[in-house]
């Protein structure tokens, strides 16, 4: 189980091991701690955002950018990440000494090759979500940055968000009451048009098997994991509504099931409007925001803490809303910070492999009941899946 210390200050690390390499952390000429110098594996679209990140953080670089092709990395480089130095290959970025940190946007289906290399390089990593296309793989690559010494996360900006910490402390100090039931939704309407449905890599089977499950899906479970403090279910379900031709899941709705009668339910989708939003619901109040995966702003970040009541004879039920602020932040740029600080310090922090884990088992668990028609699939029963 991750801390509860871990659980309350996501963006602190807690619980640390010894890292194999030198705690002598690389020094800048004003004898400052140097950034952690990056490299990134691919020039993904989503890979402007890291750049972008790693401008705002204080306490990292780009260092170096793959692809296979030269003039693709040079452009990319020039674009996003000026100075960065261009390769042609992943293996010569992994080969470059003077990179420590490897940030991996890869299709889901090529992630796991790519992080047992960057681990065996040793390099640390922080990988895109889903971490593989099974539990195995994702175990395999957990266990294998462990055994290296270097740190796992994977790039779940949410959890690096200011507000992230303030909701927490609502839910711990029992101010909504034990937490019953956590209701959340991500979809976008991409899926409708037909040349982004025909060519985007998310509806490919080959590179993105689990489809919106494994790309939306993933933060509602995320979500639920945390609003529960990082308890798994006892079992989920889930029915694929709407598949590609090749059975790409497009559409599902999930329900994870915990002891107690305690509940958690989300849908997602391609080709349904944006909605990215979570609600928590404990005995006397509720929780939620609406900004769930990307930001609406940049300069605070808000959630709602809601208390209904029944009037006389019921002829209204009234609504008390308290809207509360977090201090703004960019959520991307306190991820590669938080890792950057963390790799400095030549420390790991165990608990963020740990969420991965627990976030890919649920996802699994959902697949495989999707697969199956609905039927109740147990998180612990998908070790060999």
């Amino acid at each position: 189980r991750v801390s509860a210390r871990a659980a309350r200050f996501p963006s602190l690390p807690s619980g640390s091991v010894p890292h194999r390499a030198s705690a002598l952390a690389a020094m800048a000429s004003d004898g400052a701690p140097a950034p952690v110098r990056w490299g990134i594996l691919g020039c993904a679209d989503i890979a402007r955002k890291f750049c972008h990140g790693a401008g705002v953080a204080p306490n990292a670089t780009i260092a170096a950018v793959a692809s296979r092709s030269l003039d693709k990395a040079k452009a990319f480089a020039a674009e996003n990440a000026p100075g960065a130095t261009a390769y042609d290959s992943y293996e010569a970025l992994l080969a470059d000494p003077a990179v420590e940190a490897v940030y991996i946007p890869l299709p889901t289906g090529m992630r796991k090759e790519w992080v047992l290399k960057a681990a065996r390089a040793k390099k640390h990593v922080d990988c895109e979500k889903p971490i593989a296309t099974n539990f195995r793989d994702t175990e395999e690559c957990i266990q294998t940055c462990k055994e290296e010494g270097v740190q796992f996360m994977d790039n779940t900006m949410l959890m690096h968000n200011s507000r992230t910490s303030m909701m927490t402390k609502v839910i711990e100090d029992g101010e909504l009451g034990p937490v019953k039931h956590i209701v959340s939704a991500f979809s976008i309407p991409f899926g409708n048009d037909p040349a982004w449905a025909s060519s985007n890599i998310r509806m490919n089977a080959a590179t993105e098997p689990l489809g919106a499950l494994g790309d939306l899906g993933w933060y509602c479970i995320r979500a639920s994991l945390w609003g529960f403090g990082w308890e798994l279910p006892q079992d989920v379900c889930c029915h694929i509504l709407e598949t590609t031709d090749d059975g790409v899941p497009i559409t599902m709705h999930c329900l994870l099931r915990y002891s107690g009668g305690r509940s958690a339910v989300f849908d997602c989708s391609f080709k349904a409007a944006l909605r990215q939003w979570v609600e928590v619901v404990g005995e006397k109040k509720t929780l939620s925001f609406d900004d769930l995966v990307v930001n609406q702003s940049l300069d605070a970040h808000k959630f709602v803490i809601g208390e209904a009541s029944i009037t006389d004879r019921a002829i209204t039920f009234p609504k008390a809303s308290e809207e509360r602020t977090a201090p703004g932040c960019v959520q991307h740029a306190n991820l590669i910070e938080n890792m950057s600080a963390m790799i400095r310090k030549g420390e790991l922090n165990p608990d963020w492999p740990e969420r991965s884990s627990m976030t890919q088992r649920v996802l699994i668990a959902c697949y495989a009941s999707g697969k199956a028609g609905g039927a109740a699939v147990k998180p612990s029963d998908v070790e060999t899946q």
